[in-house]
């Protein structure tokens, strides 16, 4: 999926860091976006989303970590948001699966199985088509304990529709390249490459969000 986009997001130049411990340089380890990107957290609030799709194997090999994060060392201020690119047809319709497990609140649940289904089970849940699609992701479903009515109901509602509508708007906003896209706040983003590695990452997102906390 790198090279969806032509474009890569712009970094504005000449502004201080927003991380001040000296362990991250704006540029080498992260990227300040320009524009940036309005969130929708609360007050208060610091957004961290990660930009991923589901047959991606560096999001699979990433999302224990961010799992891990998220229930032990996520600052109390900052709300983590998933969102599906939607680049392809396969991605478009993994995005579908996605918000539909949301609508249902099997998203906790179920994400993770998504990912071993595909890296682990070989089943890529995709058809030729849409059309084809939905039977192979029902059958899923229904084996996941979700009934085939209200898996149905959910991928074809007006919510799930709205919502892959969103996503498409804001990975064309962010003109992400690839994945897993990591943005904080909207105005910054990176990577497991950029920071060094996966902890690094995590670490660097904290400082990030931090920082953002404080202004």
């Amino acid at each position: 999926l790198a090279g969806a986009f032509a474009a890569t997001p712009a970094v504005a130049q000449g502004s201080a860091p927003a991380a001040t411990d000296g362990r991250w340089q704006e540029g080498k380890h992260y990227r300040r976006l320009s524009p940036s990107v309005t969130t929708n957290v609360a007050p208060g609030k610091v957004e961290v989303l990660e930009l991923f799709w589901y047959g991606c194997s560096h999001c699979y090999s990433l999302d224990p970590f961010l799992e891990n994060w998220k229930k032990k060392d996520k600052p109390a201020h900052v709300e983590f948001v998933r969102v599906p690119v939607t680049w392809n047809a396969a991605a478009k319709l993994h995005a579908r699966l996605f918000y539909t497990l949301l609508a249902l609140k099997q998203d906790e649940r179920l994400h993770a199985k998504v990912f071993d289904t595909i890296f682990r089970g070989g089943n890529g849940l995709l058809g030729r088509d849409e059309a084809s699609t939905l039977p192979v992701m029902v059958a899923w479903a229904k084996q996941n304990g979700v009934s085939e009515k209200a898996f149905t109901d959910a991928w074809n509602s007006m919510w799930v529709n709205t919502k892959l509508r969103q996503a498409d708007e804001l990975v064309r906003r962010y003109r992400a390249e690839g994945t897993p896209f990591i943005a904080i706040n909207g105005k910054y983003s990176t990577d497991v490459g950029m920071a060094g590695g996966v902890p690094q990452m995590l670490s660097l997102i904290n400082e990030l969000a931090k920082a953002e906390k404080a202004r």
